[in-house]
């Protein structure tokens, strides 16, 4: 009978841990996926002041790729746009495309090198006794914006370094390293800190930081990969800072994490599955606005690579990582010879 009783037992305690682990699993998986069955509330964001102004989002990084496809997502949401790029001449005829597809919305643009950030132009005159590229001065910026209603920022504008892309760190110059990480982390830091007391001002507002799933670390792109990272951390931070301060319900502040897309600089393959065009992927961007769902992977189908990669035990991801990032390198060796 006493043996009886302890199978009985131990069969029953195996279930209830099955069943929890069972329930566990199912959890994990739906909080993870149940960002992609919400609908977009947008809308929110696209209040008229109280002198009856319209809403104005900024977009860094809008002169094409995932950036213009934002533009447009926004526009036909009922917003005015300001366009930030590096070049007038391009960023001008972007708006003219625009302003054809969008009579009824203004656009203004914001032209500002976002490699220079003051730290990095220091850096490059000393280096080249050059003082061409003056440092970007946010103040400007923000006066060029007072005026306008602002209730978006999303700051897009990011890249890899210039190529060859993929270099081990030793290899680096100076000024090429700072020049990235001003790209992908010192500018939006400081136009984050600078815009912050518009979008406050004209809350609700929603604040977007666009990353990449490569900020868990590649091998060959230290810069890119790191600064990548440091973006959503300041995104978590500031999530607090505002939970801190009270004022979370003012500003939404949303990380979004990108896998590979095409229609970007550098990569113009057809869509697939996993490889959605810009349009596609900036529309999933928005879909998760009015959540709060603070850092998410931008598209359903980077997520279930990001959920499959999740299962792997930490060695077997390394090696596939360093593998892969091995083949790339030999690709970009093999291309730029045959060039």
């Amino acid at each position: 009978m006493a043996t009886n009783s302890a199978i009985s037992f131990t069969s029953t305690l195996l279930n209830i841990i099955g069943l929890f682990t069972t329930v566990s699993v199912f959890t994990k998986v739906f909080s993870l996926f149940r960002p992609y069955l919400h609908s977009s509330k947008l809308s929110r964001y696209a209040h008229l002041s109280l002198n009856g102004e319209s809403p104005w989002a900024m977009v860094t990084g809008a002169s094409d790729g995932i950036g213009f496809a934002l533009v447009q997502e926004l526009a036909g949401h009922g917003f005015n746009v300001v366009l930030h790029g590096r070049n007038h001449e391009k960023l001008s005829q972007t708006v003219v495309e625009l302003q054809r597809s969008f009579p009824e919305r203004s656009f203004k643009v914001i032209v500002a090198d976002a490699n220079n950030v003051a730290c990095v132009n220091c850096l490059k005159t000393h280096r080249q006794g050059s003082s061409n590229d003056a440092p970007l001065d946010f103040a400007t910026i923000k006066k060029a914006l007072d005026g306008l209603h602002l209730t978006v920022l999303i700051n897009n504008v990011g890249g890899n370094p210039v190529p060859p892309l993929f270099v081990p760190l030793r290899d680096k110059t100076e000024v090429k390293l700072s020049e990235n990480v001003s790209l992908n982390a010192l500018f939006p830091l400081h136009l984050t800190r600078t815009l912050l007391p518009n979008l406050l001002q004209n809350a609700p507002s929603l604040l977007i930081n666009v990353s990449t799933m490569a900020d868990q670390g590649l091998p060959l792109l230290a810069s890119y990969s790191a600064s990548k990272q440091f973006l959503l951390t300041l995104t978590s931070t500031l999530r607090l800072e505002m939970m801190l301060e009270g004022t979370i319900g003012d500003i939404e502040i949303l990380g979004v994490r990108t896998g590979r897309v095409t229609g970007v600089a550098g990569y113009k393959e057809s869509p697939s599955l996993f490889v959605p065009d810009t349009k596609t992927f900036a529309r999933a961007v928005l879909a998760h606005a009015g959540h709060g769902s603070g850092i998410v992977v931008g598209y359903w189908a980077h997520m279930i690579q990001h959920f499959m990669g999740s299962l792997m035990p930490p060695w077997v991801a390394d090696r596939v990582m360093v593998s892969i990032m091995r083949s790339n390198a030999e690709w970009e060796l093999k291309t730029n010879k045959e060039a």
